[in-house]
């Protein structure tokens, strides 16, 4: 992405080191206040699906490509760190028993078809619904551009929400919102999608940056938001759950926002750090979680908050040489040329904020 912007990697960033601390922290035993307080963590994905949309249509907006270049960009980027995981995940599972393993649940990932099962969706790491979800919107991604280019101004943006909206109340209906293939289907979350891509070209074309609000008004939506969520997520039973992406989303994202503009240098450093690394993070912290928790469970070994440091030092330290490799094997892929390991030869692999 070109004149690159810091506060998306910082929210990317940020982002995902709260989801591997929510899951890290759902393997302890904890008060019910604080077992419910951790799922503020899982509101990161939110950020992911605004994240993408901005990324892909701020690329789109400075350098179209045709569908097909699209496609074969976005899916060799995602697809190879992708497959690396689930099959060293197959490979493990052969020996430690972390994952259900079978042929079909290794190929519903090779060939996609597990976004169609619930079964098969969170197989090889619960975290790997995202994939589906993200493919969805790479396929789709022209229609809603048109959608875009028929719906100006933010008329675009209640399409959005109406869209999600109606999806929900779709799989409410029908009894379907306990299931991943129904409740993670990119309708869900084309409103934060279509958010971020409005959000883009309000920068792109009239500068607007919606990170540039005053702290006070930051520390007050994100009390808002985040007090609506959880309100909605305790009292208004599952369908409360499944309206209050948006108090969540806002809450989430200024909060996030708040904390960077405090301009605290070695944390901004370290989660933009994190940022580029967040895909890689993202796919392998699960398998280091139960990896782990397996060999708690058969030391003996009470899982405690102790654990905390070894888990993200081992995170960070097996992504780091998965991103490398990644990117060795998507630069012979894209150019067709031998390639050189070295990391400055390509982009850095960031799916979560959808460069092209």
């Amino acid at each position: 992405m070109k004149n690159k912007i810091e506060v998306i990697d910082f929210l990317k960033g940020y982002s995902i080191l709260s989801i591997v601390l929510y899951h890290f922290f759902q393997g302890i035993q904890l008060s019910p206040l604080l077992s419910k307080a951790i799922n503020f963590g899982g509101t990161g994905i939110h950020i992911f699906f605004f994240a993408s949309g901005f990324g892909l249509f701020f690329s789109h907006l400075q350098k179209p490509i045709g569908y097909r270049d699209f496609l074969k960009n976005r899916f060799t980027k995602i697809y190879i760190p992708y497959i690396i995981v689930v099959t060293l995940s197959a490979l493990i599972s052969l020996f430690i028993p972390i994952y259900e393993n079978n042929w079909n649940n290794y190929f519903s990932h090779v060939f996609f078809y597990k976004m169609f099962d619930d079964h098969l969706i969170g197989t090889y790491g619960y975290q790997l619904w995202f994939i589906s979800s993200i493919v969805q919107f790479y396929l789709l991604f022209p229609l809603i551009v048109k959608l875009r280019e028929w719906i100006p101004g933010k008329a675009f943006l209640l399409v959005g929400l109406l869209i999600s909206y109606t999806w929900v109340t779709i799989f409410l209906l029908l009894n379907k919102d306990g299931y991943r293939n129904w409740n993670s289907f990119f309708l869900m979350f084309i409103w934060e999608f279509m958010l971020g891509m409005y959000s883009a070209e309000m920068y792109l074309k009239n500068g607007y940056k919606f990170w540039d609000i005053s702290k006070s008004y930051l520390i007050g939506i994100a009390i808002g938001g985040l007090g609506i969520y959880s309100l909605m997520a305790i009292m208004g039973g599952r369908i409360g759950k499944s309206f209050n992406d948006v108090p969540a989303l806002f809450g989430y994202a200024s909060l996030c926002i708040f904390i960077y503009s405090l301009k605290i240098k070695w944390f901004n450093r370290f989660i933009f750090f994190t940022a580029r690394l967040s895909f890689s993070i993202f796919l392998i912290h699960f398998l280091i979680l139960n990896l782990l928790l397996a060999s708690c469970r058969a030391l003996g070994i009470t899982w405690s908050w102790f654990m905390l440091f070894p888990v993200l030092a081992l995170c960070y330290l097996v992504a780091l040489p998965l991103e490398k490799f990644s990117n060795y094997l998507i630069f012979a892929l894209l150019t067709r040329k031998k390639p050189i390991l070295k990391t400055s030869e390509v982009k850095s692999t960031q799916t979560l904020s959808s460069n092209n």
